[in-house]
C-alpha cells in the first residue's frame, strides 16, 4: 500500500507526510504517479474545491482503497454524502481532514478574484451564524487546521486491514 496526494498549497502534502511517517508507507505526489504500479493499493489524499476532490480523477484506473479530502471547514462541505456522491467514491472509505488556506492577501490570480467574490457574497448575507463568520475569517486571515489527531480515523482503518 502507498499514499498518493494532490496538494496545491502544502496542507494536504503535510498530511501525506504525517501519514507516511506514522505508517511507514511510501508517498508520492500525483505528478509522480508513474512510479506507482496500477495494482498497488492506494490511499489517496486530495484537497477540496467546491466539494470536488482535486487530483482524484487522475487515479480512476488505479487501485484506490481509501480517499481522504482536506478542506477548511470543520466538516466536509457541503456535507459528507454530497462529497462522496460528487466524487463517485460510494464504494470506498472516505475520510475528511481539516486542512487550511493562506490569507487572502497572499493568494494570487484567479483564485484571489474568486475568493474575493465569494467572501463578498458571504458578507452580504443578512443572517450570519458562527459557521459563516468563521468561513469569512478563514478566507480573509488564513487558517492552519493540520493536526496529527485528524489522522486517527484513517489510521484506525489502516490497522484493521
Amino acid at each position: 500500500m502507498v499514499i498518493v496526494y494532490e496538494s496545491k498549497t502544502g496542507f494536504t502534502k503535510r498530511y501525506a507526510e504525517m501519514l507516511a511517517k506514522k505508517t511507514g508507507l511510501n508517498f508520492f505526489g500525483v505528478k509522480e504517479l508513474s512510479k506507482v504500479n496500477r495494482d498497488e493499493e492506494i490511499i489517496f489524499l486530495g484537497w477540496m474545491k467546491v466539494g470536488k476532490i482535486q487530483g482524484l480523477d487522475k487515479l480512476r484506473k488505479y487501485n484506490v482503497k481509501a480517499v481522504c479530502a482536506s478542506g477548511t471547514g470543520r466538516t466536509a462541505e457541503p456535507n459528507t454524502d454530497t462529497v462522496i456522491m460528487r466524487n463517485k467514491i460510494e464504494s470506498i472509505p472516505f475520510f475528511y481532514l481539516r486542512g487550511g488556506c493562506f490569507p487572502l492577501k497572499e493568494i494570487k490570480g484567479m483564485d484571489k478574484i474568486m475568493l474575493i467574490m465569494f467572501v463578498n457574497m458571504l458578507k452580504s448575507r443578512k443572517e450570519k451564524d458562527e459557521k459563516l463568520e468563521e468561513a469569512i475569517s478563514i478566507i480573509e486571515n488564513g487558517f492552519d487546521g493540520v493536526n496529527e489527531e485528524n489522522l486517527t480515523p484513517i489510521l484506525e482503518w489502516i490497522a484493521t486491514r
